[in-house]
């Protein structure tokens, strides 16, 4: 009898365990705002006002672009960019695009990653600093929630994030730093969950993270995010045709100005993931504030182009609250902090 009971407690631990994890990398969710205000959080009712006011307008077709707040922006050689003033107030680009607006459409973008690559000279400059991540990804074939985690991120040596989630488990918590020689992630389950059981350490690599995050916590954060997409845009000039660069209108999204930027592939050959890349980069740094990216499909007859990106929304992330102000210490990043209790 006692061995039984014994068992069992081992097995309601172990059901808890793998119904309970969820891990974070970054990211924004698209939910509809019906759904976002029934939920209980303030952060997810704010995060479904973020929504209602933000939104991009993506063309149905190449027939129909929108015009910027400069200019045309379209798919032919004439297409719209910052004009000469807007770089010289948000810092030079060493490049002849620089001194004219981009004509073409590698021009456009490798003015884009031109972009990214100030942004992210910006963002090393901070050693630390806190944000709000948002983030929604299709895991499995089914698009998830929307979460919202309290986010510290160390770009410094060692490398090192903490994250906390303000809703679905709530008081979830997960750190990682690359100070400890085992290379693991501690997640702290929230609820009962995490009062019962003891904090878990994971390969941020292992079968289980996987399951729960199409990129790993060690891509976690702004510049992280940033070195994603400045990739990507890379390999878009490597190919040399299939991708087409669009500038859709300025947004303002989070109190920021925020350029927008579309990215659109011809085929999966050119560009296997996405079919389609929307994304913001503050205006005045230059770094990514959101990114947005739809896969293919493999039905696409009789779906109109909204059903098509809502069913091929597979990232969605974003960074609000951004503060690189405030003071953190090695203790943000510590195993021993004692209000983690990990």
């Amino acid at each position: 009898m006692q061995k039984s009971s014994s068992r069992g407690l081992r097995l309601l631990a172990g059901c808890l365990i793998f119904s309970g994890i969820g891990l974070l990398t970054a990211a924004f969710g698209l939910v509809s705002v019906e759904e976002s205000l029934a939920a209980e959080s303030p952060d997810t009712k704010r995060t479904a006002r973020l929504l209602a006011d933000f939104q991009v307008p993506l063309p149905p077709d190449g027939s129909e672009l929108p015009r910027t707040n400069e200019g045309v922006s379209d798919r032919d050689e004439g297409g719209s960019q910052p004009t000469q003033a807007e770089n010289d107030s948000s810092g030079s680009i060493e490049s002849s695009s620089a001194d004219r607006e981009p004509r073409t459409n590698r021009e456009r973008i490798e003015y884009t990653l031109k972009l990214l690559e100030e942004g992210a000279r910006y963002l090393r400059q901070f050693d630390t600093y806190c944000a709000v991540f948002h983030k929604q990804e299709r895991l499995g074939g089914d698009l998830s929630e929307v979460q919202i985690i309290e986010l510290k991120v160390r770009h410094g040596e060692p490398f090192a994030v903490y994250m906390k989630w303000r809703n679905s488990d709530r008081g979830r918590q997960l750190l990682y730093s690359r100070e400890y020689e085992d290379g693991d992630m501690v997640v702290k389950l929230g609820g009962f969950k995490g009062r019962l059981l003891p904090a878990l350490r994971l390969n941020p690599h292992g079968a289980m993270a996987r399951e729960e995050a199409r990129h790993p916590v060690t891509q976690a954060g702004l510049l992280g995010m940033a070195e994603k997409i400045i990739g990507h845009r890379q390999l878009d000039l490597k190919q040399r045709h299939g991708t087409v660069c669009t500038r859709l209108p300025d947004q303002e999204f989070d109190g920021r100005t925020c350029w927008c930027f579309l990215f659109e592939y011809a085929s999966p050959e050119e560009s296997p993931d996405y079919r389609k890349s929307l994304i913001l980069l503050d205006a005045e740094h230059h770094f990514p504030v959101l990114a947005r990216n739809y896969t293919w499909a493999s039905e696409t007859e009789g779906l109109t182009a909204e059903e098509l990106d809502e069913r091929t929304l597979v990232e969605n992330y974003a960074f609000t609250d951004i503060d690189f102000s405030r003071p953190l210490t090695a203790l943000d990043f510590s195993r021993d902090n004692p209000r983690y209790r990990m």
